[in-house]
């Protein structure tokens, strides 16, 4: 008899590192996440039509704060492909004064509400907004997204984003 090819062999090293990295970050399946969120707030949870790229892996979970974390990711492969991350918060409106500062640039978005953006340092900047009642704040590399592409995101908000 011959053996079962993935018994032999168990799963891959970025199989493992996957269900390591969602364990140690109290990870759960993305929407799963925002219906807890939703039933918490009793407000439905609108996200962006579009992202930086088309994710592979969606989780979330529900921080000590009482914010939605969600984490869309393509995990890379050793030595062949960086991994792909995208992070978005959303909480309720009150709770986004903890993201915005004085430095902040202001921007108007299409639906005439206020964001916020900040270059924090060369490696990282992030945009902080309201829509349909809701805070939202996300950031990234700016290598990687840049503001116009924050303002797309943000303005993308106006139908439920289905998470599979």
């Amino acid at each position: 008899m011959v053996p079962n090819t993935s018994e032999a062999y168990g799963k891959s090293h970025e199989e493992k590192q996957l269900e390591e990295f969602k364990k140690g970050n109290d990870y759960i399946p993305a929407e799963k996440a925002i219906v807890e969120f939703e039933q918490k707030y009793g407000t439905k949870v609108n996200l962006p039509r579009k992202l930086p790229f088309e994710p592979t892996h969606r989780f979330g979970n529900i921080d000590e704060e009482g914010r939605l974390k969600l984490h869309f990711m393509i995990p890379g492969k050793i030595d062949k492909s960086p991994t792909f991350d995208f992070v978005f918060y959303v909480m309720p409106e009150k709770d986004l004064d903890t993201f915005i500062n004085a430095s902040d640039k202001a921007y108007t978005l299409k639906s005439g509400e206020k964001a916020y953006y900040r270059q924090h340092h060369k490696h990282f900047h992030s945009l902080t907004f309201t829509a349909n009642k809701l805070g939202y704040h996300f950031g990234s590399n700016p290598d990687k997204i840049d503001l116009d592409s924050f303002i797309e995101i943000a303005e993308s908000i106006d139908e439920r984003f289905e998470v599979k």
